[in-house]
C-alpha cells in the first residue's frame, strides 16, 4: 500500500508530468513537503522542471510579500501603540505579558476573520458586566459587606473605571498598531492572511503564477484559508487532497452518536473542498494491530522503547519508514540514550531545546549574577556569593580559566563572605572580565558575547567538543539577533528588559542536528508528523495533559465569546491533535504506542484518552501491556570498612606511642556509629564546604562559648560572687559591645572592608537577639549559683587510659569551664543543642540506640576522669549547662535514676563502671580483627553526612 504522498506524487506524475513545472504543491509542513519531493523523484524516469513546493504561510507570504516582523519587534511597536492609545507610560516590562497575550488575539482574530469592532465592544460590555451590582440584594449587599467593608455597589472605583476605559479602547489600539505597522511596511501574520482573504474576497480572484496549486493534508482551516480555497477553487486553480482514516466516519450505527473529535473539521473540508474525481484515498485494506503498553516511569518508558524498536529491527525493515515519535519533546536526550544500536542512521526533526544546553546555563548564571552585582560610590564592585559560586562551578568555566577556577572557590569560601568585593575576584584577566557589572544593555550584550567567543575558540583547541560549540554559536546568534531587533528600534530597554527578552527568544530557539535528513531512524514530534506515513511506529508520552495539551490558550477573550465569534477554543486544539494521532497510526502495520502510569515532571500519570477511545472504539485488535521489570529486594548487609594496616596505623596516632588525643566526641562519633567514625576520623572525608548565609547550630553554639569566655575571663583565679554577677548583667552596652566583636571575628559578612555591610542580614539579627537574650539570662543564673571559685575557662586537658599491657591510649579534649564550689571540683560543659541529664543506668552511655540522648553526661564524665588524673582531685562533678533550658529551673547537675532513688552523679559514684564500659569500647576499636561497621539504629543514619554512602 502506497502513503499518502506517494499515492500523491503518482497520481501527478501519471497525468500532468509534462506540466508539473507549472503546479505549486502547499502542504502543512516543509517536512511533508521534504517527503513528497523524494517520492516525485522517484517516480519521474527523466530530468523535468520541479515544481515550486511551499508551506500554507509561504503561499499567504507569495501573494502579499508585506514582510512579517519578528515577535520581539511586534512587542515593542505594539508597546508605542498601547501608550499612545490608552495615554499611560507604562514601562516594557510591565507591559510584555499583556502585549504577548494581545498578540495572540489580534492574529486570532484576523486568521478567523472576526468583525474586531463587534468582538471588541461585547468585551467591553462583559467586562463591565463583572463590575456590575446590580442584580444584588439588599440581603446580598449586606452580606458581601460584613466581610468586605469597603464594597460599595453604588460607586465604582477610580481603578475599576480606568480598567473599564481600557477595554473600551481596544478596537482603537487594534486599528492603531495596524496602521503602525502598515507606515513601516511590516505586519504580523494574521495580519498577512487577513490582507490576502480580504482582497480575494474583494477582487472575486487571486493573481498567483502557477497554473494549478495543490493543497494536501490540511485539516483545521481558519477562516483566511477557506476564503482563498474558495477562490482558487472558482478560478479552477486549486486542487484539495485530504488524508484522513475511514473509520473515524463510520465507526458506529447510533444515529444519535457523537462526532468523532477527529473528524470535526474534516466533514465540512470534504464538501466544501472535495478532491478530485479521480483520485481515490489510500486507504488502508487492513487494520494493524496496535499494542498500548505502560511503564512505571519515563525511564522505563524509554526502555519499553528500545525494546520495541529492536524486536522491529529483528525484521530489517525500511529504517526511513520506522519512526520513533515524541507527544512529550523534552524526553529528546533520554530518548537518543535508548535507540538500539542497530539503527546505525538516526535523523532528528525536533532539534533540541537551546534553554536546556550547558551554554544557557552559563548565560542565565552570568545574567543572575549581574542583577544581584552593586556598585559603591568608592567604585568598588560587589557580588553575591551564590551567584559567584555557581558561576566559578560551571563546566565552561574550569576550560577558560585553566582549572584556576577552583582556587578561587576555595579561597572565597575559606573568607565566608556573603558580599565579594571585586578586588577577591582579579585572579587573572579572564576571570577579571567575567566578574564585571554592565550598566547599559549595549555593555550587557558586548560582554556575554565577548565570554561565548572565548569558551568556543577553547573549545575548539580540544576534541569531540563538537556538539558544546554548535550550542555556544546558536546561542551567540540568539544574543546578536535581538541586538540587532533592539538597536533598530525606538525604545531602549534596561538591562533587566532585555534579560526578559532574551529568555523569551531562547526558550523558543532549537539546536538543530545536521544530517541526511531522510535517511535512517526518524526521530520526530508530533507535528512533524503531518501528512508522512510510516510502518512503524514507535510512540511515546501519551500522558493526559501531555498529549492533549490541557493548557488553554493564553488570550484576554473570554472561551464563549471566543467560541461565539469563531476563533479558536481549546476544544478546536483538542480536536487537530486527535486527527494528527489518528491520521498517524491508520496506514502503520506496527503500531506501540506507550505511556507512563506514574506522575512526573512532565507528565500525568493517566493513559491519553485517545488511547482509550482505540481500546474501544478501534476496528483492528488492541493489546494491553504492563511491562513489570522484575525487581529483588536484597536484604542489605551491613556495611563495614575493614582495619587494614593502613588503618591501624591511622588508628595508632591515638595510642600511647603517638601525639594525638581521641577526644569525646569522636568517642561519642564512634558509639553512635561506628562507620560514621571511620568516614570522618579515618577516612577524614569532610562535608564540602560552602559559604553559609546563616547562623547554623554549629556556629550559634560557638558565638555562645566564645560570649561566656569573654565575659568571665576577668574572674578566672577568682572567687566570683553575686555581686560581681549582678554588676556585669546590668552592664548591657558592654554585653552587646562584646557580641558584636564576636559576631565580626565568626561571621565575616557583617562587616567587611569599607565598611559596607555591617548589619546583620535575614534572621540572623533575630538569632543576635535571642543570643542576648540568653547571655542575660545566663547570668541570672549564674547570680543565683555564686559564689563559687573559678579556675578556667576552654582548658585544654590531655590524660592517658591503660587498656590492656599492650595498649594504652591517649585521650584529651577541651573543658568549657571548671570551678569549685564547696570543695567539690565542678566539671562543666556548655550545650546549646540536645543535652539530656538524667540516665537510669552507665551502660546506656554506652548503648548506640540511647547514646545520642546522653552524649553530654558521656563526655562530660570523660573530662572529669581526664581532669582527676591531672590533679588528683577526689571529689568531681560533672555538670551540664543546658542554654535551651535555662529559662526552666536552673540546675546543672546530672542524675542517675532508677526505680529506688535518684543520685547526682558524680565521678566517685560512677568511676568504676565507666572506665569497665569504656575499656570495652576502646579495645574495640583498636581490635584489628573488628571492621567498623554501621550502626543498626536507623534513627542516627537520619541527619548523617554520609547517608549516601550506606544502604540504608
Amino acid at each position: 500500500m502506497q502513503t499518502f504522498l506517494e499515492q500523491l506524487a503518482h497520481h501527478h506524475t501519471s497525468k500532468h508530468l509534462t506540466e508539473i513545472n507549472d503546479f505549486c504543491f502547499v502542504f502543512p509542513s516543509r517536512r511533508a513537503g521534504l517527503f513528497f519531493s523524494r517520492y516525485l523523484s522517484q517516480q519521474i524516469s527523466r530530468p523535468v522542471w520541479a515544481p515550486k513546493i511551499l508551506t500554507i504561510n509561504e503561499f499567504f507570504s507569495e501573494i502579499d510579500p508585506t514582510p512579517v516582523a519578528d515577535s520581539i519587534t511586534l512587542l515593542f511597536k505594539l508597546h508605542l501603540s498601547y501608550q499612545k492609545v490608552m495615554e499611560t507610560d507604562i514601562s516594557i516590562d510591565e507591559f510584555i505579558p499583556i502585549g504577548e497575550m494581545l498578540l495572540g488575539d489580534f492574529n486570532d482574530i484576523d486568521k478567523y476573520l472576526a468583525k474586531p469592532a463587534q468582538l471588541f465592544s461585547n468585551l467591553a460590555a462583559i467586562k463591565a458586566l463583572d463590575d456590575d451590582f446590580s442584580h444584588l440584594s439588599p440581603e446580598q449587599i449586606l452580606a458581601i459587606q460584613s466581610f468586605w467593608s469597603s464594597f460599595n455597589p453604588e460607586k465604582i472605583s477610580e481603578q475599576q473605571a480606568y480598567f473599564l476605559a481600557q477595554w473600551e479602547k481596544m478596537y482603537d489600539l487594534y486599528n492603531c498598531f495596524r496602521d503602525d505597522l502598515k507606515s513601516g511596511n511590516e505586519a504580523y501574520e494574521g495580519m498577512v492572511f487577513r490582507s490576502v482573504a480580504e482582497n480575494a474576497v474583494k477582487e472575486k480572484s487571486i493573481s498567483i503564477p502557477y497554473k494549478k496549486v495543490v493543497f494536501a493534508g490540511f485539516n483545521a482551516l481558519n477562516e483566511c484559508e477557506k476564503e482563498v480555497f474558495h477562490i482558487l477553487q472558482n478560478q479552477k486553480k486549486a486542487q484539495f487532497y485530504w488524508d484522513y482514516p475511514e473509520w473515524i466516519f463510520h465507526n458506529t450505527n447510533d444515529k444519535y452518536a457523537v462526532q468523532h473529535e477527529a473528524a470535526r473539521f474534516l466533514q465540512s473540508n470534504l464538501l466544501n473542498y472535495p478532491s478530485p474525481d479521480d483520485w481515490q484515498p489510500p486507504f488502508s485494506e487492513k487494520m494493524a494491530d496496535i499494542t498500548i503498553a505502560s511503564a512505571t516511569n519515563e525511564l522505563e518508558q524509554t526502555r519499553l522503547a528500545n525494546y520495541y524498536l529492536k524486536s522491529m529491527a529483528e525484521n530489517r525493515p525500511d529504517p526511513e519508514k520506522t519512526a520513533l515519535v515524541l507527544a512529550d519533546e523534552q524526553q529528546l536526550l533520554p530518548v537518543l540514550h535508548a535507540i538500539p544500536e542497530e539503527f546505525s542512521a538516526i535523523n532528528i526533526t525536533i532539534g533540541y531545546s537551546l534553554k536546556n544546553t550547558p551554554a544557557y546555563a552559563l548565560v542565565e548564571n552570568l545574567l543572575a549574577m549581574q542583577k544581584t552585582t552593586r556598585k559603591t560610590k568608592e567604585g568598588k564592585t560587589w557580588f553575591y556569593h551564590r551567584d559567584v559560586l555557581a558561576l566559578l562551578r560551571h563546566q565552561y568555566m574550569h576550560i577558560i580559566t585553566d582549572g584556576k577556577n577552583l582556587e578561587l572557590i576555595n579561597k572565597l569560601i575559606k573568607a565566608n563572605q556573603l558580599f565579594i568585593v571585586d578586588e577577591q575576584l582579579n585572579v587573572d584577566s579572564v576571570i577579571s572580565s567575567i566578574f564585571k557589572k554592565t550598566d547599559t544593555t549595549e555593555e550587557l550584550t558586548k560582554y556575554l558575547n565577548d565570554i561565548l567567543v572565548k569558551i568556543y575558540k577553547d573549545l575548539e583547541k580540544g576534541s569531540n567538543n563538537q556538539v558544546e560549540m554548535e550550542f555556544i554559536y546558536h546561542l551567540y546568534t540568539v544574543i546578536k539577533k535581538l541586538s540587532d531587533i533592539l538597536a533598530a528600534l525606538p525604545q531602549k530597554p534596561a538591562p533587566e528588559t532585555w534579560q526578559s527578552l532574551f529568555k523569551k527568544i531562547a526558550s523558543q530557539e532549537m539546536v538543530p542536528f545536521k544530517g541526511e535528513p531522510l535517511q535512517g531512524l526518524q526521530v520526530m514530534g508530533i507535528l512533524e508528523t503531518r501528512a508522512i506515513d510510516f510502518e512503524n511506529l514507535v510512540i511515546i508520552g501519551l500522558n493526559e495533559g501531555v498529549f492533549p495539551k490541557t493548557s488553554p490558550p493564553n488570550t484576554s477573550i473570554p472561551f464563549n465569546l471566543r467560541k461565539g465569534h469563531g476563533l479558536p477554543t481549546i476544544e478546536n486544539q483538542d480536536s487537530i491533535f486527535a486527527y494528527y494521532f489518528y491520521r498517524l497510526i491508520h496506514r502503520a502495520k506496527n503500531i506501540k504506542l506507550i505511556h507512563t502510569t506514574t506522575r512526573s515532571v512532565t507528565e500525568e500519570g493517566e493513559m491519553s484518552r485517545f488511547l482509550q477511545q482505540l481500546y474501544y472504539e478501534y476496528g483492528g485488535s488492541v493489546t494491553m501491556e504492563s511491562i513489570h521489570q522484575k525487581v529483588t529486594v536484597p536484604v542489605h548487609p551491613v556495611i563495614t570498612a575493614s582495619k587494614t594496616e593502613d588503618v591501624m596505623e591511622i588508628l595508632h596516632q591515638w595510642t600511647e606511642s603517638g601525639k594525638e588525643a581521641l577526644s569525646p566526641s569522636a568517642l561519642s562519633s564512634y558509639l553512635e556509629c561506628p562507620l560514621r567514625f571511620y568516614y570522618r576520623y579515618v577516612a577524614k572525608i569532610k562535608e564540602p564546604d560552602d559559604i553559609s548565609e546563616d547562623l547554623d547550630p554549629r556556629v550559634f553554639g560557638n558565638l555562645f562559648h566564645q560570649m561566656v569566655e569573654h565575659l568571665y575571663k576577668p574572674f578566672v583565679g577568682k572567687e566570683v560572687t553575686a555581686d560581681m554577677i549582678k554588676e556585669l548583667r546590668s552592664n548591657k552596652g558592654f554585653i552587646r559591645d562584646t557580641m558584636d566583636s564576636i559576631f565580626v571575628q565568626n561571621i565575616p559578612f557583617i562587616r567587611q572592608k569599607s565598611n559596607i555591610f555591617t548589619d546583620l542580614q535575614g534572621k540572623n539579627s533575630l538569632i543576635y537577639e535571642i543570643l542576648y537574650k540568653y547571655i542575660i539570662r545566663f547570668l541570672e543564673c549564674e547570680q543565683q549559683d555564686a559564689p563559687f571559685q573559678l579556675l578556667a575557662l576552654e582548658e585544654r586537658v590531655f590524660g592517658k587510659l591503660k587498656i590492656s599491657d599492650q595498649l594504652t591510649i591517649n585521650i584529651g579534649g577541651t573543658i568549657d569551664r571548671t570551678d569549685e564550689k564547696d570543695g567539690t571540683l565542678r566539671i562543666t560543659d556548655y550545650k546549646t543543642g540536645k543535652a539530656g541529664k538524667t540516665i537510669q543506668s552507665i551502660d546506656k552511655l554506652f548503648d548506640e540506640n540511647h547514646h545520642s540522648d546522653n552524649k553530654a553526661i558521656f563526655q562530660t564524665l570523660l573530662y572529669s576522669l581526664i581532669k582527676s588524673q591531672t590533679i588528683g582531685h577526689q571529689r568531681i562533678v560533672p555538670g551540664v549547662i543546658s542554654v535551651k533550658d535555662l529559662y526552666k529551673e536552673y540546675d546543672n547537675q546530672l542524675y542517675l535514676k532508677n526505680r529506688q532513688n535518684k543520685e547526682v552523679i558524680t565521678l566517685e559514684l560512677v568511676k568504676d563502671e565507666y572506665i569497665e564500659h569504656l575499656n570495652t569500647i576502646l579495645a574495640e576499636l583498636f581490635n584489628p580483627a573488628i571492621p567498623f561497621r554501621q550502626t543498626s539504629n536507623e534513627k542516627s543514619c537520619a541527619y548523617c553526612t554520609f547517608k549516601e554512602n550506606c544502604s540504608k
